[in-house]
């Protein structure tokens, strides 16, 4: 029924939140003490992910990973 195809999509779409949530903090931790290293090299390629990544529109990123990444994907079966 749709109910159940609902639970599933709904289910799908948590577990795909969490784990986006989780490997963000992840990544934002490990970047945010980079940034905090007293290496001058670690220091300034944390440093220029973050400017890349706040400097680029959300739409150019969201454009980029649609065309570049999931296109490329095979199809479902």
């Amino acid at each position: 029924s749709y109910a159940r195809v609902f639970v599933i999509g709904l289910l799908n779409t948590l577990l795909v939140s969490v784990i986006g949530v989780v490997l963000a903090t992840i990544l934002g931790f490990i970047v945010g003490v980079a940034r905090l290293s007293p290496n001058w090299m670690i220091n300034k390629l944390a440093t220029v992910y973050v400017e890349v990544f706040r400097n680029i529109p959300p739409l150019l990123q969201i454009l980029f990973w649609y065309f570049a990444v999931f296109l490329t994907m095979p199809g479902p079966r």
